[in-house]
């Protein structure tokens, strides 16, 4: 049989994520009231992100969502390039507009709309 770490399962620590369990074991060396209402936070938290299909990354990476946005552009703020507004002017590469009178042609009836 594999070895635990062989088949690519989360390691535990009773029923929850061994990240989640750090907290516990981290309470033990300072047992207080706060601490243990702090693990129970935690354990409950950890159980229910779990519960809904999150890893402990996966959860993280919500977070991270949850504060900074959805959008993640390709290259840092500094680097991306502003829009520039011309002014509707005209460049020197760009023909001038005619400014003449407006010719319209008749639209013919295609022949092969029928088929």
């Amino acid at each position: 049989m594999a070895h635990w770490r062989n088949t690519y399962r989360p390691a535990r620590f009773f029923f929850l994520d061994i990240r989640a369990g750090i907290i516990i074991l981290a309470s033990l060396i300072h047992i207080r009231l706060w601490t243990i209402t702090l693990d129970v936070i935690v354990v409950i938290l950890a159980w229910y992100i779990e519960r809904i299909g999150l890893g402990f990354d996966g959860a993280l990476r919500a977070v991270r969502t949850w504060f900074v946005g959805e959008v993640r552009p390709a290259l840092p703020a500094h680097k991306i390039r502003r829009i520039v507004d011309f002014q509707r002017q005209l460049m020197p590469w760009d023909k001038p507009r005619e400014t003449g009178d407006l010719k319209l042609e008749r639209v013919k009836p295609d022949s092969h709309a029928g088929r």
